[in-house]
Parts: C-alpha cells; structure tokens; sequence
C-alpha cells in the first residue's frame, strides 16, 4: 500500500506501476515514476488516474479513455453519446479498414468529454488525441471545432464528437 504521494510504510521507499493499486500498464507506472522523480524533488507530481489510456493489440484495436456508459449510468451522471462508424471514414475505406467505431460520452450538461472508446484500425495512436483533449478538459464541441487533415482516421474522432450534438457531417 502506498499513500498519495506513492510512499510506503517503509521510509523512504516508495512504489509505483504494478506494485500499486490500478491497471497494470507500462504507461501509467511511466507516470507514476515521473511522479515520484518530481516528488522527490520537491514538486507537486501528480497522476490523472481518469485519463490514463487503455489498449488492446488486437485487430481490430480497442482502445479507451475515461468512463464507460455503464460507469456513468452507475454514477447517476447524465450524458450525451457520439458515435461514428469506420465505415464512413474516407481512409478506412482506402485502407479496407472499416469494421469498428469511435464512441464519445460527454456531460450532458457541460458537454465535456468523459470517456472515449475507439474499436478499430490504429486505436491505439488515435486515443491520443482523446486523452490530451480530456486532461484539459474539452467538451465534445472543441474536438468538433479542431480541424483534421483529410483523409485521416482520426477524422473519426472529430466526426464522434459532432455526432454528440447530432451533426456528423458524413453519415
């Protein structure tokens, strides 16, 4: 067991990635070592557990951020989904690549992204996008505004967030 600033009951020894509790993911405990480093130092260091990304290397890729449907429901929080199909992605299509979706859960209210769930080709580099937007808390809205390159997969991801207003252009 280790405290909030990844100490144990032992001083001066600390723990972090699979020691600790939480997913066992190289890049969280990446974090978590930074963390200490900046600790150690005397600085903040500090982990946003809710935006730690998750993904499957398989085909097709799965990856996520944030919260499920099921989470959310289970924590009472209203929310609005947008989700678009591969299918309709100009690239997938150019790539023979179009089983899978990208899915954005965002605040009903607030509009600000929750959780992002990406189910097919090169999830894994594009949950990126979703992650940097949520650790500066961008609402469905801002991704839907930001221009992509064409033809790209992550249009997918723009397209996602306009379906959260019910806008998706290309479907």
């Amino acid at each position: 067991m280790t405290d909030h600033r990844f100490a144990t009951n032992m001083p001066g020894i600390y723990a972090i990635g699979d020691a600790i509790a939480g997913p066992m993911l190289a890049h969280k405990a990446e974090d978590e070592g930074v963390a200490v480093a900046e600790i150690l130092a005397g600085e903040a260091g500090h982990v946003n557990y809710d935006v730690i990304p998750n993904v499957i290397y398989t085909y097709p890729e799965v990856a996520s951020v944030g919260k499920s449907e099921d989470e959310l429901k289970e924590a009472g929080v209203a929310f609005n989904v947008g989700k678009f199909p591969f299918t309709a992605n100009s690239r997938a299509r150019i790539n023979l690549e179009t089983e899978g979706f990208v899915k954005i859960l965002a605040d009903a209210k607030t509009d600000r992204v929750l959780g992002v769930h990406i189910v097919g080709p090169d999830a894994g580099n594009m949950i990126a996008e979703a992650a940097v937007a949520m650790e500066f808390g961008a609402a469905a809205e801002d991704i839907a505004r930001t221009c992509h390159a064409h033809p790209t997969l992550t249009e997918a991801v723009k397209e996602a967030a306009l379906a959260v207003g019910k806008r998706a252009i290309h479907i």
